[in-house]
């Protein structure tokens, strides 16, 4: 048997992503990273609906992240573009193509998304993670995730991956959200 640690039981993920996601822009430490974490928390408990939403998986998680971001880029200035928020039908392709755009361009920059990992594709997705972008060339996105389960998924690639959940099949298993795209940097 495995002993539990953190992160394997809890449902954080995506307040991990952001302070992943300042790790990168920012260069936050340990100290700093707990302080934003207790923030977060704070600020769920003050609504519990919210904080059992969180708590159940019963959110997309996506007006917590955005609320983290501005509210984080008060005390680490941050610009922050959401290029699929109101686009249907993006591609993989177009996916990969801003992802790496994005990154090509300089240091401190980062990404954060939502992921959904199927087990059986006839029943819900297995796993629904939030993550933040490592690194990504023509073929790997590299993951800076909070994450290190043996079963983790700490690369992807746009052959294994789709865009439009109706077209999960046995060879793509993961559903990446465009619309939860955050694309993060430093401003200039």
């Amino acid at each position: 048997m495995k002993p539990f640690y953190q992160g394997r039981i809890d449902t954080f993920c995506a307040i991990y992503a952001v302070l992943n996601a300042l790790r990168i822009t920012h260069g936050i430490r340990t100290l700093k990273a707990r302080e934003l974490l207790n923030d977060t928390l704070m600020d769920l408990i003050k609504s519990p609906e919210q904080f059992k939403s969180v708590l159940d998986q019963t959110t997309d998680y996506i007006n917590m992240v955005d609320n983290m971001l501005i509210k984080f880029a008060k005390k680490f200035p941050l610009a922050i573009e959401y290029p699929f928020i109101k686009s249907d039908n993006v591609t993989v392709e177009q996916f990969w193509d801003v992802c790496r755009s994005w990154m090509d361009i300089g240091p401190q920059r980062t990404a954060v998304f939502r992921f959904m990992r199927f087990f059986n594709i006839n029943e819900a997705p297995t796993v629904k993670h939030w993550t933040a972008i490592g690194t990504i060339d023509d073929d790997t996105l590299s993951l800076y995730d909070s994450s290190h389960d043996a079963e983790s998924i700490q690369h992807l690639h746009p052959q294994t991956i789709v865009t439009d959940i109706k077209k999960i099949d046995k060879d793509k298993t993961i559903f990446v959200q465009p619309n939860t795209l955050r694309l993060l940097r430093l401003p200039y």
